[in-house]
């Protein structure tokens, strides 16, 4: 997608937005009487949330590590316009997501800034809400920014909304990762539709198409991505599952990974098994890997929890890579 299109097309959606809220007429007489700073102060959250892990490895060293330490700041600067600011301070002060959204309608609304790339449910979800210690192999080697290791971000700018039973993300991005100015004229485009017939069944899909150069000097080559999401979520039982397909130059890599889940007590103690593959390079035979990993979450309180998973990595072609003892207590706030 060329930059003159990609221009004209963000001016489109902001100017569509803009004109929509207008036709929703004058804000209530409520609405005029309140200060604008005294209503931005009252809207202020901060939030955030700390992760101390450590690991046992066979063969492989034991290791302590405070993986997250991160602080989220959000609010809205007046009615239907809102931000998000997040930082990770566990080595160095990095910006994770610089986002505003102007949301007017259930049905529409536009998101720009740095945030994560509407592609895959486990790449959209926080990672202090993921039903494991790690990522599914996958998610972390295929999902677009997470392939580049920027944490599942980027720059640009999406539409979002809901209708009905679907939710939808569409967005134009650098393809460059975390603030990143574009290294090339070209634009990647990344959506993602979700649809929930019920309350406990949802299933969509992702899309990506980028251009990347492999190396400094070297020519564009594609960046494409494709992903499949379900998940199955009843009383104290979850299922969920997806599969990522991915295209890098003249390398195909695919991967998938299943998840079952059920409470031992609800809301408190959860068992959990996941079993993850990964390919990255499907004309290559028996190279291969997958993670089978065993899981035990204790809820706290809130976010607080206890999380501790027992991994095993083996090869496709057979035997076992590894295996390891993980331990994760995350203090949120």
């Amino acid at each position: 997608m060329t930059g003159r299109s990609t221009r004209r097309m963000t001016v489109f959606m902001v100017a569509a937005l803009l004109g929509l809220h207008l036709l929703g007429g004058p804000a209530d007489a409520q609405d005029k009487k309140e200060s604008p700073v005294t209503s931005f102060l009252q809207g202020l959250k901060l939030g955030g949330y700390i992760q101390a892990f450590c690991a046992s490895w066979d063969p492989g060293t034991d290791t302590f590590q405070l993986r997250r330490a991160r602080l989220v700041l959000n609010g809205a600067i007046v009615k239907d316009l809102s931000f998000k600011v997040s930082f990770d301070l566990a080595k160095s002060v990095g910006l994770l997501d610089a986002q505003v959204e102007f949301a007017p309608f259930r049905e529409a609304g536009l998101r720009f800034g740095q945030f994560l790339v509407p592609f895959s449910l486990d790449n959209t979800t926080s990672v202090a809400d993921i039903d494991m210690v790690n990522r599914p192999a996958v998610v972390d080697a295929l999902a677009p920014s997470r392939d580049i290791g920027s944490s599942g971000r980027d720059v640009g700018v999406a539409a979002f909304g809901r209708w009905s039973i679907a939710e939808y993300t569409l967005g134009i991005f650098n393809g460059s990762g975390l603030n990143k100015a574009d290294e090339d004229s070209h634009k990647d485009f990344s959506g993602r539709l979700v649809l929930r017939p019920a309350k406990f069944l949802a299933f969509g899909g992702s899309l990506y198409r980028g251009e990347r150069s492999p190396a400094a000097g070297e020519p564009l080559a594609d960046r494409n991505k494709e992903g499949f999401e379900a998940q199955f979520t009843l009383d104290r039982v979850l299922v969920k599952g997806e599969y990522i397909h991915a295209r890098d130059g003249l390398v195909s890599k695919a991967g998938w990974y299943a998840t079952a889940g059920v409470y031992a007590l609800p809301g408190k103690v959860q068992a959990l098994v996941r079993y993850d593959a990964l390919d990255l390079d499907r004309a290559v035979a028996s190279d291969g890997t997958h993670i089978v990993t065993f899981g035990l979450n204790w809820f706290i309180a809130g976010r607080t929890k206890l999380q501790l998973n027992y991994e095993i990595h083996g090869l496709q072609g057979g035997g076992r890579e590894k295996s390891g003892l993980l331990a994760q207590f995350q203090a949120a706030f």
